[in-house]
């Protein structure tokens, strides 16, 4: 590729699973109205579902569902990506989206690559920080304090969940991690997003060649099923999953309505949507050592039972 005189901003959301992200890429959407804008989306699992999630706006939508945008198996698609949308896309802004499984260097690695990084400036890479249950994981999962070091700034999402003892804990743990970010408390994403013009990015001293990071040792299953469950069937596959859910979201039908299903560490939420999400349930999983074929099977079985 040909050096080019303008480089195209990117910007970069992280963040741990349930961290609000998709809710931050709605207010960009919105706020960027005016720019012609690529929204680069890795998600997971093997479906993308975060991409219906989205408002309608002033771009065009690129995603990546084979994995971690930062595990070595989907690398070099991301690198293909980034130059297809640098030398035929040419946006005039460049949002990626990464999975919450993210290890955030390796972002920072791959943008460095002699074949990429005469065409992408990262202007501001941002992270978001599931302030209800952040203290939860942050001792046994390598993606937050990635993601922290890395940020440009810091926002603890979900701050209306918890009290304000709990919210001085995740306070002093980002901290902890990186004692000069940033940091702001917001309840649904919502801070000024004039403050980019404030965000000073310094020069990337990434290091080392993609793909020499580890992601953490969670797993994925994608369920694909066609019918709908009864409200009893539904709970009881919930019930006899019997593992920790880290996160979960999905569309799934009960009693023939459709619903938005999300979970975050076993906390599952739903929001009834319309009925144009064709007739498939489609639920994607992750946790720690999850037994896919036990797990479709349960599925399955609930289904019938349902109907």
């Amino acid at each position: 590729m040909a050096e080019r005189a303008l480089k195209i901003p990117t910007i970069l959301i992280t963040g741990f699973l349930g961290a609000g992200k998709t809710t931050l890429l709605n207010r960009l959407i919105e706020y960027y109205q005016s720019r012609r804008t690529v929204l680069l989306i890795n998600e997971f699992g093997k479906i993308g579902i975060d991409g219906e999630l989205l408002i309608s706006g002033n771009y065009e939508k690129i995603e990546l569902n084979k994995g971690s945008l930062f595990c070595i198996c989907v690398r070099t698609d991301f690198i293909s990506e980034v130059e297809k949308i640098a030398t035929e896309m040419q946006p005039e802004l460049l949002i990626i989206e990464a999975t919450g499984l993210a290890d955030t260097s390796e972002m920072e690695k791959m943008l460095a690559l002699p074949n990429i990084k005469d065409y992408i400036e990262l202007i501001a890479c941002l992270c978001l920080v599931d302030s209800q249950n952040f203290l939860k994981i942050k001792d046994n999962l390598k993606a937050p304090a990635s993601q922290i070091r890395s940020a440009d700034l810091v926002i603890i999402n979900k701050i209306d969940l918890v009290d304000k003892q709990h919210l001085e804990k995740v306070t002093r743990a980002v901290r902890e991690i990186s004692s000069s970010v940033p940091v702001i408390e917001m309840t649904y994403a919502d801070f000024p997003l004039e403050a980019f013009a404030e965000i000073h990015r310094p020069e990337s001293g990434a290091g080392g060649a993609p793909g020499e990071g580890r992601p953490d040792p969670l797993t994925s299953v994608t369920l694909e099923e066609e019918g709908s469950f009864s409200q009893e069937s539904w709970d009881e596959f919930r019930i006899n999953l019997d593992v920790e859910i880290m996160r979960a979201k999905g569309f799934v039908h009960i009693d023939d309505h459709c619903y938005f299903v999300e979970a975050t560490m076993n906390d599952w939420r739903f929001q009834p949507v319309d009925d144009r999400r064709g007739d498939k349930n489609r639920l994607v999983l992750i946790g720690r050592g999850l037994d896919e074929d036990r797990i479709g099977e349960l599925f399955r079985e609930e289904l019938r039972l349902g109907n």
